[in-house]
């Protein structure tokens, strides 16, 4: 079973249905899904719709997607339900409730139920310092799952799983045995999963991981990770800056949306008043003539003299 040192104050870390939920998710879908995450913020409606860059996505990830894969993916988040024990019963609900492909905008238009939404927006709350390029860099689906699960008890220092209930996790092992399982011998695990994905995390990510592992009788029945933070070293993109103003966001969120990701350059033009005033009235601008601005993110930059 997954454990870790009991502590008042971190107890706070509830909602766990969602980070953890058996991996059933593809590459893809997390690139999206991430993406998703990033976009939320406290207070955001029933109508509230979150809008999703392709060409961000490939930028941050150096992967490309095609329109195939991109609609296989957001109908299988359509379509993927979570389960959350709440006070009064038991909630069933889709992860995301629509996707609407803009014509001619590359872009994606995601709805998420609102009964998610606060367990959503709880769990972006629990990590601060996630860092979502981190995620989006690595190639793996079972290194961006792990990292998740590392990152929310780094401050612990230590994480624990049985390697049964670890496989089950990553849906490598169907509880209901209806499905056959995936690398189920020790070896193959180890050499296809653990260690491919452990590798990953260590090198593109903050985080550094290793383990040990315990056994039951001859078998291997326990792995005790331990988990070290390093200094941040490589450009990444936080879902928010620490005492952002709401306009902070929504301006950083703008620039995002024709595709400005400079991180210094959108410091740049939070922190100057007049690089502010002319970044509003361009982005008017490029609203205005959408249809007749090719990159808008040139046309920015060109605009601004930066």
């Amino acid at each position: 079973m997954e454990t870790y040192e009991t502590n008042q104050k971190l107890q706070v870390r509830h909602h766990n249905a969602i980070t953890n939920a058996r991996h059933e998710l593809s590459a893809v879908q997390l690139d999206i899904y991430f993406m998703m995450l990033s976009r939320l913020r406290p207070g955001d409606s029933k109508e509230t719709r979150y809008s999703i860059s392709v060409k961000e996505i490939e930028e941050l990830t150096g992967r490309q997607w095609n329109y195939k894969q991109l609609r296989e993916a957001t109908a299988g988040l359509i379509g993927k339900v979570f389960e959350i024990e709440e006070e009064d019963g038991l909630l069933q609900v889709a992860l995301m409730s629509s996707a609407k492909y803009l014509n001619g905008q590359g872009r994606i238009q995601l709805s998420i139920a609102d009964e998610l939404k606060p367990y959503l927006i709880d769990l972006k709350s629990n990590f601060t310092s996630f860092q979502l390029y981190c995620v989006l860099s690595m190639t793996s689906k079972y290194a961006k799952w792990m990292y998740v699960q590392f990152a929310r008890w780094k401050d612990i220092g230590h994480l624990s799983y049985e390697v049964e209930q670890l496989r089950t996790r990553l849906n490598l092992k169907d509880p209901t045995g209806k499905n056959p399982e995936q690398y189920k011998q020790w070896g193959q695990f180890k050499d296809n999963v653990l260690e491919p994905a452990i590798k990953q995390i260590n090198t593109s990510t903050d985080l550094r991981i290793s383990y040990t592992v315990e056994k039951k009788g001859k078998a291997i029945h326990k792995l005790n990770f331990v988990i070290k933070s390093v200094a941040q070293f490589q450009t990444v993109i936080p879902f928010e800056t620490a005492h952002e103003t709401a306009e902070d966001s929504r301006l950083r969120e703008r620039l995002r949306d024709i595709g400005i990701l400079d991180t210094k350059l959108v410091r740049k033009v939070l922190d100057s008043t007049e690089l502010r005033r002319k970044a509003n009235k361009c982005l008017h601008d490029i609203s205005l003539r959408r249809n007749k601005i090719d990159n808008p993110g040139g046309y920015f930059r060109t605009t601004l003299g930066i």
